[in-house]
């Protein structure tokens, strides 16, 4: 009965989710609008060039709770050090540890992915299907879609609190607290990535996350979606106040 129940609200929140979601129109524009602004804005990191799993997985790992530009500098010389999955399950954390100190939290870091570079050498590779990407340690639903999207070219959203912050600040706001369970945003983000291009689509939010739509001080007098964002008028409104 608590299962049954358990399924029934879940299949209420969906079905409230996807009433919820704009219009094709209104998502073809967001995505237009970025993609002319990503032809000028986007960043360019190591990882971005390759499509190198292993190079994509470390990478991944290390952008959690740390700034892009910092990863680019520490990527290059730990690939170095440790080019593959074999040297690096060969290491010692405390090799580890001293080759991404400058990333922060790197003893839970170096730990975690020693403990996957095991895992991955016992396997003999990556997993090609998400149920095995997300049984490897430090891997969860986020890295597990850029890894599918990469290798696999899947059309697939790479939904984290940077990514969910402009859609939420555009679209609407979500219902559930955890990202991952979201019915309307999980299914928003991936009306947004189903693209060709899925990856570029990605990144393009991604960035403009990073530049424009920062969490504290979003740029919202310069922002090409200013015209039809509900945040940016409540901006623009708390500014003329604030001005009275």
């Amino acid at each position: 009965m608590k299962k049954k129940r358990t399924n029934l609200i879940s299949n209420t929140r969906r079905h409230k989710a996807l009433g919820r979601l704009p219009d094709k129109s209104d998502i073809a524009w967001f995505r237009q609008t970025l993609q002319s602004w990503f032809k000028l804005g986007r960043r360019d990191f190591p990882w971005r060039s390759s499509s190198d799993p292993y190079l994509t997985c470390m990478a991944e790992i290390f952008l959690q709770q740390t700034n892009a530009s910092k990863v680019s500098d520490v990527i290059r010389t730990f690939t170095s050090r440790f080019p593959d999955w074999n040297i690096l399950a060969k290491a010692t954390e405390t090799e580890i540890e001293s080759a991404i100190f400058p990333l922060g939290l790197y003893r839970r870091r170096a730990k975690t992915i020693h403990s996957l570079a095991n895992a991955v050498v016992k396997l003999g590779g990556l997993p090609h299907t998400r149920q095995g990407l997300e049984k490897l340690p430090g891997i969860g639903q986020y890295i597990a879609n850029v890894l599918l999207v990469v290798l696999q070219d899947r059309r697939l959203p790479f939904l984290d609190t940077n990514m969910s912050r402009v859609l939420e600040r555009f679209f609407g706001p979500r219902e559930m607290a955890d990202i991952r369970y979201d019915p309307y945003l999980q299914t928003l983000a991936r009306k947004i990535a189903n693209v060709k291009d899925s990856l570029s689509a990605n990144w393009m939010v991604l960035d403009f996350a990073a530049i424009i739509c920062t969490k504290r001080h979003p740029q919202c007098l310069g922002c090409p979606l200013s015209g039809r964002c509900g945040y940016a008028r409540k901006v623009q409104v708390q500014s003329a106040i604030n001005s009275l």
